[in-house]
């Protein structure tokens, strides 16, 4: 859309320029073809010649205004455009600048998320040891009690076999 409107602008600017110069060479070539004699018939055609070119002039100058106001008019658009070409390049280029910091943010996240994903399962599988061992314990401290009972049994059972012992020595004697 803005190149058309540039396109526009500079075609009107090209048109007003061979507009301007196409008027000031009829101009040069009117006075030129202005035959200069002393007879008063010749007098009052120059006469009227003359008014008509100082008319033709006249007009060519008010013509010559407007298509200048258009230029200005021209000229200022294009320099609107000019700046929002310009404000879009730099917008352009910002959100480039952005996009490359983003796929660099990406590059540096991406070896983090490997090493995240290897620690989160080196610490599964450490989870998974501790289990392990936790059940051992636990087994080992059940066989712990078993042989507990089996000791406070066996001690009892001691005892009892002291106690017979005495017993019998006491009978004995």
């Amino acid at each position: 859309m803005s190149q058309k409107t540039a396109f526009f602008v500079l075609s009107l600017i090209v048109i007003f320029f061979i507009g301007y110069y196409y008027a000031k060479i009829n101009l040069e070539s009117s006075e030129a073809n202005i035959d200069v004699a002393n007879t008063p018939s010749s007098f009052n055609k120059l006469q009227e010649e003359l008014s008509e070119t100082i008319e033709n002039k006249k007009e060519l100058q008010s013509q010559l205004s407007v298509l200048n106001s258009q230029l200005i008019i021209t000229h200022a658009e294009l320099k609107t455009v000019q700046q929002q070409l310009i404000l879009s390049s730099s917008k352009s280029k910002v959100f480039e600048d952005e996009l490359s910091q983003i796929d660099d943010a990406r590059k540096a996240i991406k070896p983090l998320q490997e090493e995240l994903t290897t620690a989160n399962n080196n610490l599964k599988n450490m989870a998974k040891e501790l289990q392990q061992v936790k059940n051992e314990l636990q087994l080992v401290e059940e066989k712990l009690k078993s042989s507990k009972v089996e000791l406070e049994l066996a001690e009892f059972e001691l005892q009892l076999v002291e106690e017979k012992l005495e017993l019998n020595k006491d009978t004995k004697y």
